[in-house]
């Protein structure tokens, strides 16, 4: 790997913390229960695994950084009733997908965190926690990285 995985892993919290004001971020995961409504909503970002491939990059290792972007939004620290939680973690949604869509080269050209890595994106199921049963809600956001080779 090129790039150091600290470089990648500060370059993409950097670059989702601007996307929304956030009350509270962090590249350490904390636990819901550790951040109280005040400091929500909140943003945490975990490197949850890595891919090591040489199928198509003939004896080159291309490395794939898979990483949890986790949300969490108190529906009691809104204005309004419950919609306004939905509302809140829709537009948390719009922000990560519009920043991470937005690219200098415009869009459907790859996300490389400033020339860092080959491509940043979502990929796969968003997992979303409304508050039907309790005021704390959650987004986990899975995001890939594909660092080259």
């Amino acid at each position: 790997m090129n790039v150091p995985r600290n470089d990648i892993t500060t370059a993409l919290f950097n670059l989702l913390n601007g996307c929304y004001p956030w009350v509270t971020s962090d590249i350490r995961l904390r636990l819901p229960e550790k951040i109280s409504a005040g400091q929500q909503p909140a943003m945490f970002l975990a490197k949850i695994r890595e891919d090591f491939n040489q199928t198509k990059t003939y004896y080159l290792t291309s490395y794939t950084l898979h990483y949890m972007a986790f949300i969490l939004v108190r529906s009691d620290a809104l204005p309004g009733v419950v919609p306004s939680a939905e509302s809140e973690m829709d537009n948390i949604l719009d922000a990560v997908d519009s920043v991470l869509f937005k690219t200098p080269q415009g869009p459907g050209m790859p996300q490389t965190l400033g020339g860092l890595v080959t491509n940043c994106w979502i990929e796969g199921e968003v997992l979303i926690d409304s508050p039907v049963l309790f005021q704390q809600c959650a987004i986990w956001i899975p995001i890939n990285v594909i660092t080259g080779v």
